[in-house]
């Protein structure tokens, strides 16, 4: 346990380092919530789209951009740098188990743009835009359990992406497939309740939902009751298969790599 706190601590540590382009982020982010919330105000107005009005749209908007911070997809980049420097061997080397480092780096990470991104998005975006506090207690707590949910599944998407580089050159080809289907069917810019059918059913069976639309519907009130309950469920399948599929990989992995070796 203390060898996963070190890492946590230093990725923390770590990330602290790079001021500058955390605040070219926190700008970018901005942007892009005005931008947004710009489309919807033309988009609804005054009114309202499928039940959902623009007060909730904004506040569905700077959710998305806050929730950039507990994705973890992109910790493949990590095990690819490792890999090609040959440090990955010494990883696996070490008593504590190689997974679950990766994971307390990568929630180190998150909990500084926790701090240091959201913090400030959420709170300049409330400042301009507005923004809607959750729409009940279960809500809230609804929200807590989406965001569990969207860090083990991201952990496992990302952490699949990174064990292809065992076998592949580059994991760039994978890695921009995964980005183009996390963008659209995690409903980070159009919410899933305005996808047309069959899409809006096929959305709601991936995991990629949980990278965006259903903390926020949570938070909002808008995912309640049986529909919440059978979200979850598929949240928790796919977060189980998603995590052994990243050992039976992994367990592949070394193997791979001590041949390789000699």
């Amino acid at each position: 346990m203390t060898a996963y706190i070190t890492y946590f601590r230093k990725s923390f540590k770590k990330n602290s380092a790079y001021r500058t382009t955390v605040w070219l982020q926190i700008v970018a982010s901005l942007i892009q919530v005005g931008i947004q919330v710009a489309v919807w105000t033309a988009l609804i107005g005054i009114g309202s789209v499928d039940g959902i009005d623009l007060d909730q749209m904004i506040t569905y908007v700077i959710l998305n951009a806050a929730m950039y911070a507990f994705i973890l997809t992109s910790l493949y980049k990590d095990v690819d740098e490792r890999l090609r420097s040959g440090d990955i061997a010494i990883d696996i080397l070490r008593p504590a188990r190689y997974p679950l480092l990766i994971m307390a780096d990568s929630l180190g990470r998150a909990a500084y743009r926790m701090l240091f991104m959201v913090v400030p998005i959420v709170t300049v975006s409330s400042f301009l835009f507005g923004f809607s506090v959750p729409a009940s207690f279960s809500a809230g707590t609804g929200f807590v359990i989406a965001i569990v949910l969207s860090i083990l599944i991201s952990y496992s998407i990302g952490y699949l992406i990174a064990l292809l580089s065992f076998w592949f050159l580059t994991t760039f080809h994978f890695s921009w497939a995964i980005g183009a289907l996390t963008t659209l069917f995690s409903g980070s810019f159009l919410p899933l309740w305005f996808f047309p059918e069959p899409w809006a059913t096929v959305a709601k069976m991936l995991p990629f939902q949980f990278l965006g639309f259903v903390p926020a519907a949570a938070w909002m009130g808008q995912l309640t009751g049986s529909e919440l309950a059978m979200t979850f469920v598929v949240g928790v399948l796919w977060s189980a298969v998603l995590l052994m599929s990243t050992q039976v990989l992994w367990n592949r992995a070394t193997r791979q790599l001590v041949v390789q070796g000699g």
